[in-house]
């Protein structure tokens, strides 16, 4: 994994470092979806074949952070596999 700092431009530009794009195989005109988690800023590649499962996991993330605010909770097991994790989660 490679780390880098960067910085924000007055246009509310940043640019992502030359070996980050090369090590994520960025190019130009790459699209990204942004995501602002309290704060965090998130950038995820856009990439046909996989936009449809990315858009469902976000509705997935965002259903569980509302039952985890009201409370509600499932454990897991670190024994159990994803699907299993996955089906109690979505239960």
């Amino acid at each position: 994994m490679e780390v880098a700092i960067t910085k924000i431009s007055k246009n509310g530009q940043v640019v992502i470092p030359s070996e980050i794009r090369k090590d994520a195989g960025i190019k130009p005109s790459t699209k990204f979806i942004v995501f602002n988690e309290d704060g965090n800023i998130m950038l995820k590649q856009i990439k046909k074949e996989a936009l449809r499962d990315d858009m469902l996991l976000i509705e997935k993330i965002r259903r569980s952070e509302e039952q985890v605010k009201k409370g509600k909770f499932v454990k897991a097991d670190t024994s159990m596999s994803d699907e299993e994790i996955d089906d109690l989660l979505m239960a």
